[in-house]
């Protein structure tokens, strides 16, 4: 089995971190010349031309690094780090060009085949729910495995829209699942995390608002594919269900988002202004405030994934559901909530004559409470 000296992975890390530095700021300087500018539209959190392509730096470092002190794990894992090569050149072209959604789709779900096929990183159960495992056969776990890196892999990349962001939440999201990988010994874990932490550092020093640079696609879509691999290893040592909440915000997120766009009536891959951040930015009236607030979230978030990472699936699911409907309401406006057809329906159809029957206003709170009281009562 692989092993990693710690002392020299710390010399790696500081040696990753000032070299993404040095090449952040060889971005910045021909940021114009490569085509690497992002013009503001109707949905940007900035009103001028900003460089972006900073996830160029990002990941170059990262290999570097890799490639010099760990040529070992390069050639152990070359099927992982090749589909992450894949992402990064992807989110490359995309920063320059410009490219279509399906055309990214395509590469990452090529790129996620690629290491559930020669490494082995697969979502081979869904839990286990009573006592038994739901095991997969083959093809659906590939199926799945697609699904669930893709789907991650834009969910971070959707989420990418105020300065300091996206590199805030992967570094806390990177942080727990590293924590794992070193309390569990995974050496792939603690290697893979701690580089990708150590170059978000440097990188957050010219990304936190006002940033004087973006990661683009070069860097989110890179992180997300990162994180689902990570994610998916994890698996192998905590229940699937913790996952949710130690990467809870993309993914409620992502979920808000194309339900709401589906109620609407429109495709849930349209971009609009409805993600978490845009909401809590027109509350908060300031970007800064409001990714303080959406990091408080995450790190409390990670933190109850951490906890119940050994506890039963059901309960976490049961949690997580509660959470996710908390989200959806305390962010949904009243006019979203009107134009939205089905739901008006179910509550007239539905919710009212239940009010009615028992005579009761406040139903919502009376079900909450009791699902938590349930909850409480299984962990006691």
């Amino acid at each position: 089995m692989l092993q990693i000296d710690k002392s020299p992975l710390l010399l790696d890390g500081i040696i990753a971190f000032f070299l993404c530095i040095l090449l952040v700021k060889i971005i910045k300087k021909n940021a114009t010349r490569f085509g690497l500018i992002d013009i503001p539209n109707d949905r940007s959190s900035h009103d001028t031309p900003t460089p972006r392509g900073a996830g160029i730096a990002i990941f170059s470092s990262f290999f570097i690094t890799i490639i010099l002190f760990h040529f070992d794990f390069l050639i152990h894992y070359l099927a992982f780090f090749a589909a992450l090569f894949m992402i990064f050149i992807l989110g490359i072209y995309d920063d320059v060009k410009n490219t279509s959604a399906r055309f990214k789709l395509v590469v990452i779900s090529l790129a996620s085949a690629i290491i559930f096929i020669f490494n082995g990183f697969a979502i081979k159960t869904l839990g286990n729910w009573f006592g038994y495992d739901l095991t997969l056969p083959y093809y659906i776990s590939m199926l799945f495995t697609i699904f669930a890196v893709a789907g991650f892999t834009n969910a971070l990349n959707l989420i990418d829209g105020l300065d300091g962001l996206a590199g805030s939440l992967s570094f806390i999201i990177i942080a727990s699942l590293f924590y794992i990988g070193y309390i569990y010994h995974d050496q792939f874990m603690i290697l893979v995390s701690f580089i990708t932490l150590m170059v978000l550092l440097s990188f957050l020093i010219f990304n936190w608002y006002p940033a004087s640079i973006f990661m683009g696609d070069s860097g989110s879509l890179t992180l997300g594919f990162i994180i689902a691999v990570l994610a998916i290893r994890a698996t192998t040592y905590v229940s699937d269900t913790a996952i949710l909440f130690i990467a809870a915000i993309p993914i409620i997120d992502t979920v808000i988002v194309m339900t709401r766009r589906i109620q609407r009536g429109v495709s849930p891959f349209s971009p609009d202004k409805t993600h978490i951040h845009h909401k809590i930015v027109n509350i908060k009236k300031s970007i800064d405030g409001s990714v303080h607030i959406i990091i408080a979230l995450q790190i409390i978030l990670s933190s109850i994934g951490l906890l119940l990472r050994d506890k039963s699936d059901f309960i976490n699911l049961v949690l997580f559901l509660i959470i996710l409907f908390v989200f959806f309401q305390v962010l949904d406006s009243r006019e979203e909530q009107r134009d939205t057809l089905f739901v008006s329906k179910l509550k007239l159809i539905y919710i009212e004559k239940f009010r009615k029957r028992f005579h009761c206003e406040t139903v919502y709170p009376v079900i909450i409470i009791l699902v938590l009281l349930f909850v409480l009562k299984l962990f006691l």
